[in-house]
């Protein structure tokens, strides 16, 4: 009698928690990709005249009203608000080891990172993971700059990552990292 009660019990246990698992939110939901739902669609078989080159010096010279529209909000802020301009709209640093300019599909960026050496851990410039893009669909066509200038005692870099059709940047970044000076032995300075 207690061993039908208790297979009964685990029984009535188990069905429940597996009706509840299925019945989760978590395991219904859908992503964009699977929709297709992006802000920025696929057009990889548009043809698109425009040059990365000319895109970044139309960019430097402010044509597009989009960038002209970010421009101004970066002047009508405070001082202490405003970020580097360079950051707003992409420009390669001048000192830079490289600067690189493509027009590339959105899956393809992730491709081009650098990996560097802090002198304690290696690490990924820029991370870019296009899984947390969502709005953006792998097959779009995007400019892609890159600029960064890697010494033995710091790690500079910055990226903006473009819509070809829109001109609007849909990612973008910097970074600044210390590197650890291993050649100093603070042991032999103690003494």
């Amino acid at each position: 009698m207690k061993n039908t009660f208790l297979i009964s019990s685990f029984v009535i246990i188990f069905l429940f928690s597996f009706s509840i698992l299925l019945e989760s939110p978590v395991h219904s939901q859908t992503n964009p990709s699977d929709n297709n739902e992006y802000l920025y669609p696929a057009n990889k078989e548009k043809v698109v005249d425009e040059t990365v080159d000319e895109f970044y010096q139309a960019l430097r010279n402010l044509k597009y009203p989009i960038h002209q529209e970010v421009y101004q909000r970066y002047k009508q802020k405070p001082k202490q608000q405003q970020r580097h301009l360079d950051t707003v709209l992409f420009k390669e640093m001048p000192d830079a080891s490289v600067n690189v300019r493509k027009k590339l599909l959105f899956n393809e960026v992730e491709r081009l990172n650098y990996i560097t050496f802090d002198g304690n851990i290696l690490s990924i410039y820029p991370y870019i993971d296009i899984n947390y893009h969502q709005t953006v669909s792998p097959d779009r066509q995007v400019y892609f700059f890159y600029s960064f200038k890697d010494t033995e005692k710091e790690f500079r870099g910055n990226y903006a990552i473009y819509d070809v059709e829109t001109k609007e940047m849909v990612a973008g970044g910097n970074t600044y990292m210390p590197k650890l000076n291993l050649t100093r032995n603070t042991y032999d300075k103690e003494r």
